[in-house]
């Protein structure tokens, strides 16, 4: 059959809109986040935090722009279980939120720590502060853990920097969360870190990148694998050290 010119061109005119909708790029992920410095920082840091950073690094390695929005920790947990194309940070993982993420990479690993005023509580002594007053961040698998095992009295606030204004002013006895930030919220509201003992690490679990339910686990591959390229080149625990968080 005889293909003349004209049915070429003809051809070629009615295939430019399925290429038009082939190259337009898919729009930017939704990356939720709760105000957690060294983590996460709306304001007030080198850059947008740690491991905010982290991730927009992974995401330019893999060709994927995304939006960062800063929500109340329990707002956040909730969007990112809800809206599809949603990324979450910094997340534990445990049995409760096993299915309701994807979970795509593993970010860092946290130690987890009581603090309270300098010279007020033996934060060594765990039998002691089972008894004592406790608070931690709501939204968190914190408060059910502490009572699993055998702490008696603990209450929630809504922001790490709330848990210490309740050290600092006598209403909890100590804060109970990461090292990484309650140490960060230890410099704010005019505070300085000497104002606060640490206790010995009580607990140590690794923090997550977690996404919504449609990301597959073949996504779940492609970030992986562009941490471990991050990793190698020394990109990832340059960020951290910019924020003061040990690379592990």
């Amino acid at each position: 059959m005889r293909v003349t010119r004209r049915r070429v061109l003809a051809l070629g005119c009615a295939l430019l809109p399925l290429a038009a909708i082939a190259a337009d790029p898919a729009p930017p992920l939704k990356l939720v986040v709760g105000e957690m410095a060294p983590y996460a920082m709306s304001a007030g840091g080198p850059g947008p935090g740690a491991l905010v950073e982290l991730t927009q690094e992974l995401g330019k390695h893999m060709g994927v722009p995304m939006d960062v929005e800063f929500y109340p920790w329990s707002r956040a947990l909730a969007t990112a279980s809800l809206k599809p194309r949603t990324l979450i940070l910094p997340v534990t993982r445990n049995d409760e939120r096993e299915t309701r993420y994807r979970w795509l990479v593993k970010l860092v690993r946290q130690r987890f720590v009581f603090v309270g005023l300098h010279g007020s509580h033996d934060l060594a002594d765990t039998a002691a502060l089972k008894r004592a007053r406790l608070t931690v961040l709501r939204g968190t698998p914190y408060k059910r853990l502490l009572l699993e095992a055998g702490f008696t009295d603990v209450s929630e606030c809504t922001t790490v920097r709330e848990c210490l204004r309740m050290v600092k002013k006598g209403i909890a006895d100590a804060s109970y969360g990461a090292e990484d930030t309650q140490r960060s919220a230890t410099h704010l509201d005019g505070n300085k870190e000497n104002e606060f003992d640490f206790s010995p690490v009580f607990q140590q679990n690794e923090v997550w990148l977690a996404g919504s339910l449609d990301f597959t686990e073949e996504d779940g591959r492609k970030w992986r694998a562009a941490m471990e390229v991050l990793r190698a080149d020394g990109s990832a625990a340059r960020i951290l050290r910019k924020y003061g968080v040990n690379a592990n």
